[in-house]
């Protein structure tokens, strides 16, 4: 019989989003205070029905364990974040 497959809430790959921005010079801001944090970040640039934006996240991580540990240390650092599965 085949195994059950995990729970997609507890394992998988999950990243923290820390914002999404128009601006450069916010993109860099944000980079900034999160490396300053220790936090190590990832930009993904896509197009909205706004225009551009630039997404800058954390991660990516194999748990929500560990990305809910990241997510705590930005907001800490005075960063919002929201934890997405990939």
């Amino acid at each position: 019989a085949p195994k059950p497959a995990a729970p997609i809430a507890a394992t998988g790959r999950f990243v923290v989003q820390i914002g999404a921005f128009a601006e450069a010079s916010a993109v860099r801001d944000v980079r900034s205070k999160a490396q300053k944090a220790g936090l190590a970040t990832f930009t993904q640039t896509v197009n909205t029905s706004d225009g551009q934006r630039t997404r800058v996240r954390l991660g990516p991580f194999a748990s929500r364990e560990e990305a809910e540990k990241a997510a705590a240390q930005a907001k800490a650092a005075g960063l919002g974040g929201a934890v997405l599965t990939l």
